[in-house]
């Protein structure tokens, strides 16, 4: 009995610290002056949302049926054309009648009535930002407009750009939390070291967390209220995003541990980030090559060596492109499309192999910040 409680009791002092230190973080993201400028980005965006309005829009299809779109050519010809030529015409019946028809595509464009009292509804919306300032037409239904802006929102705001803005902006927590002046009197307590380094990376996640999940909450309900389209499919970057930052802010602490130099993180993080994408893009091509112009065997296995064992940025990003649908507005990167293509990738297996990278640079970390003299 007594031994359990003496766990119950260890934990809870764990849990107790961790807390202290999530805490400390946030606090210390209040004084740098980091976390209001994380709340000036949210809130411009969130007011960019608000000023979103979409206006004459028409409903393309029904919520029970898939949606379909013409191909990327003009209809008047191409598709008449291909249409009278199944049917049999001749060549000259075939210019004939599609002289014809793009007469009446004509005709129903520069009168919508005409066009509506033959059964065919006329795009004539707008979406406007900026409260008016900026405005563009209506290319699909409502519901694609906002997820239009919302994939904007997820994919650049806060999606490479907000990574690597992150990765920056908290490069400076875990040296000022190993400055000698701070660290003698946090390793004054019974608490062991590796547990004081993971609580303050987890109080960083956290803080990052809460940032992720506010900008998409605020700009969601925003977009949510102004045009009355709620897509919960926005809500999936919250995780992939929050899984990125974790896995290459591990490195950041790594260099805080070696070298309590804030700079040294700044960079190092970046680098590491394009060091991972550049491993990433190679195994892809070095995958995509034709089987007559294969690499040699060494070649492929050394790829996929640094493949495995370092994070996969260009994984991730297509991860996140199917999962909030993006398909559908935006055309596929030729790098999404090879790697799917491959032998290599799988979504499951490239999240664990991260996290497990992840994982081992903490190991490493805690193991170096126990062998640290102060």
């Amino acid at each position: 009995m007594g031994q359990w409680d003496s766990r119950d009791h260890g934990m809870s002092v764990r849990l107790a610290t961790a807390w202290q230190l999530t805490r400390d973080t946030f606090r210390q993201a209040n004084a740098s002056g980091i976390a209001w400028m994380m709340f000036a980005v949210t809130g411009l965006c969130v007011l960019l949302c608000l000023s979103v309005s979409v206006s004459g829009d028409v409903e393309l299809h029904g919520h029970d049926e898939p949606p379909l779109f013409l191909p990327a050519a003009s209809p008047r010809t191409v598709v008449p054309s291909i249409a009278l030529v199944l049917a049999g015409a001749g060549p000259f019946e075939t210019a004939a009648l599609t002289a014809a028809g793009a007469g009446v595509w004509h005709s129903f464009e520069v009168n919508p009535a005409e066009a509506r009292r033959e059964g065919v509804d006329t795009i004539g919306g707008q979406v406007s930002l900026a409260f008016g300032a900026v405005s563009f037409p209506v290319g699909r239904e409502r519901d694609d407009a906002v997820r239009f802006i919302e994939l904007l929102l997820a994919g650049g705001v806060a999606g490479m750009l907000g990574l690597l803005l992150a990765l920056v902006w908290t490069a400076g927590f875990m040296p000022t939390y190993l400055e000698p002046s701070a660290a003698s009197v946090l390793l004054a307590k019974p608490d062991p070291r590796w547990l004081l380094l993971l609580g303050k990376y987890l109080g960083v996640v956290v803080f990052v967390a809460f940032h992720v999940t506010l900008f998409v909450i605020l700009t969601w309900l925003a977009l949510g209220v102004r045009t009355g389209v709620w897509d919960a499919t926005y809500w999936h970057c919250i995780p992939l995003l929050l899984m990125q930052f974790a896995i290459f802010y591990s490195f950041s602490v790594l260099l805080a541990v070696l070298t309590r130099s804030t700079v040294a993180c700044v960079f190092g993080a970046v680098l590491f980030w394009l060091l991972a994408w550049g491993i990433n893009y190679g195994n892809v091509m070095a995958h995509a090559v034709p089987e007559g112009q294969s690499l040699p065997g060494f070649t492929l296995l050394l790829t996929d060596a640094a493949y495995w064992i370092s994070p996969k940025p260009i994984d991730a990003g297509l991860i996140l492109f199917n999962s909030l649908d993006a398909q559908q507005h935006f055309d596929k990167p030729e790098v999404f499309r090879l790697l799917e293509a491959g032998r290599v990738f799988s979504p499951w297996w490239s999240i664990l192999s991260s996290l497990l990278i992840t994982v081992a640079l903490l190991a490493l970390s805690a193991y170096e910040f126990e062998a640290t003299d102060y």
